[in-house]
C-alpha cells in the first residue's frame, strides 16, 4: 500500500466515516483506504528488566483486532507475546462482525523476541484493494439501508424479523456453484467464493452459500435491534458444512435458518419459501440439523415463535374439516400458498396424498367457490404440508 499525509482527511475517508457508522460497529471506527506501514522495533543494548504490566487478556486483544480489522489495518501489531491465541481471537471477531466483509478468514503472523520484549504482527488475508473496498462498503449500505426500510413495516421485533427472512430467501439464490467448490476444498478463497460467504454477496450479488445468508441476517438483525450470531454445524443428510442463525427474543432464543427456507430447497419457485426454519426451537432443528458446539449455544426451547404456531395453523393429526377451515382460512386472507403443520413428515405426507393424491382439496367449499382446478404441493421433513393453487 502507498503511504498517505494521515493529517489530510481525503473525500474517501468522509465517506466511509459516515458508512462505517451505519455499518452495525458497536464504536465509530474510521476505515482509512490506506495507511502508513509499521516496521518491527529494534531492540539494542543490554535486555531491561521485565515489567511488571500485566499482559493484555482475551478481550483486549479482540477489541484491538477489532478496532485496527474496522479502520482497515493490513497489519496489527502488539507489544506483548499473543501468539498463541492471536487466530482464534481474530476467528470470533468476524464472527461477531460480519460488516467486514471483505476478510475471508485467513491471516500469517510473525514473532520476534529481544530480551524480554515481545512484538507480534498479524497481517489479515485481504484480497481486495482499498477502492474495491470502498465501492462494495457504499453499495453494501445502500442495499441494507433499502431492505431495512421495508422491515420497518413491522409492528413488532419478530415482525420485523419475518420481513427480513422473507426478503433475503426470496431476493437471494442459493449458489449451487460455489457450494460444490467450497465441499471440494474449503480453503478456496477467490473472490466470486468470498463474496457469496458474505454478506455482501447475498445482500448485493444476490447469490451465497449458507454462511452468506447468515452473514447478511446477522447483520441486518443486529441493525433491527435483535441479538444474533451465527451457528456452525452440518446437515444430517449430506453431512456437509452449514451455518446459520440464532436470536433473542426476551429470555428465549430460537434458531433461524433462512437458506433452508429458500425456494430452491422447498420444491423451487412456484413452491415458494417455508418457514420450517424460522424461529424454532434446538430439538426441532436437530432433527436435520447437527449443531457443532451444542454446549456453546444457550438453549432453544419455547415453542412460542414458530411461525406456524403463530399464525395457527398446526394441527395435531389430520382430518379433512380442520384442513378445510385452515384452507379457507388462509384463502380468505389472500395466501398465494397454503400451510399445514403437522407433528412428523409422516402425517404430513399422508394428508399430502389425499389432499392432491385423492384430490380432496378440490372438495373444500372455499376451493370450489374460488374457481381452483389444479393444485401442486410439498411435505417436508419437519412435517409442514404447503400447497399452490391455480385456475
Amino acid at each position: 500500500m502507498t503511504d498517505r499525509n494521515r493529517h489530510r482527511v481525503t473525500l474517501a475517508e468522509v465517506i466511509v466515516i459516515a458508512l462505517l457508522s451505519i455499518l452495525g460497529a458497536k464504536a465509530l471506527q474510521i476505515w482509512t483506504p490506506s495507511f502508513l506501514a509499521k516496521d518491527a522495533p529494534s531492540v539494542s543494548g543490554p535486555a531491561a528488566e521485565p515489567e511488571t504490566t500485566p499482559v493484555p487478556g482475551e478481550e483486549e486483544i479482540y477489541r484491538t483486532l477489532y478496532e485496527a480489522l474496522a479502520a482497515g489495518e493490513r497489519e496489527i501489531v502488539f507489544d506483548f507475546d499473543c501468539a498463541d491465541g492471536i487466530f482464534g481471537i481474530y476467528q470470533k471477531v468476524l464472527a461477531d462482525h460480519p460488516e467486514l466483509f471483505w476478510l475471508p478468514g485467513g491471516g500469517s503472523m510473525t514473532k520476534k523476541t529481544s530480551g524480554y520484549e515481545t512484538t507480534v504482527f498479524f497481517a489479515p488475508d485481504c484480497p481486495l484493494s482499498d477502492g474495491e473496498i470502498l465501492s462494495r462498503s457504499a453499495e453494501m449500505e445502500e442495499r441494507a439501508r433499502e431492505i431495512l426500510a421495508r422491515c420497518a413495516e413491522g409492528e413488532t421485533l419478530w415482525d420485523r424479523l419475518l420481513i427480513l427472512h422473507d426478503i433475503l430467501a426470496d431476493e437471494c439464490d442459493y449458489d449451487t456453484e460455489t457450494a460444490a467448490l467450497l465441499l471440494a476444498d474449503s480453503r478456496n478463497a477467490d473472490d466470486a467464493v468470498m463474496q457469496s460467504s458474505s454478506a455482501y454477496g447475498c445482500l448485493c450479488s444476490r447469490k451465497a452459500v449458507c454462511s452468506g445468508y447468515a452473514a447478511a441476517f446477522q447483520l441486518l438483525a443486529s441493525r433491527l435491534g435483535a441479538e444474533c450470531r451465527r451457528v456452525q454445524g452440518t446437515e444430517l443428510s449430506a453431512g456437509a458444512p452449514h451455518e446459520w442463525n440464532i436470536v433473542r427474543f426476551g429470555e428465549d432464543y430460537v434458531h433461524v435458518d433462512v437458506t433452508w427456507d429458500d425456494p430452491i430447497f422447498t420444491g423451487g419457485s412456484e413452491g415458494g419459501r417455508s418457514y420450517d426454519y424460522f424461529c424454532i426451537t434446538t430439538a426441532e432443528i436437530e432433527k436435520t440439523h447437527r449443531i457443532a458446539e451444542p454446549e456453546s449455544l444457550p438453549p432453544c426451547v419455547s415453542e412460542v415463535y414458530g411461525y406456524y404456531r403463530r399464525f395457527g395453523y398446526e394441527l395435531e393429526e389430520y382430518g379433512f374439516g380442520e384442513v378445510s377451515d385452515l384452507v379457507a382460512r388462509q384463502l380468505e386472507d389472500g395466501a398465494e400458498r397454503i400451510y399445514l403443520k403437522f407433528p412428523d413428515a409422516e402425517t404430513a405426507q399422508k394428508a399430502l396424498d389425499d389432499l392432491l393424491g385423492e384430490k380432496t382439496l378440490f372438495s373444500v367449499p372455499a376451493v370450489k367457490e374460488l374457481g381452483f382446478h389444479s393444485a401442486g404441493g410439498s411435505a417436508s421433513e419437519l412435517g409442514t404440508v404447503c400447497l399452490w393453487l391455480s385456475e
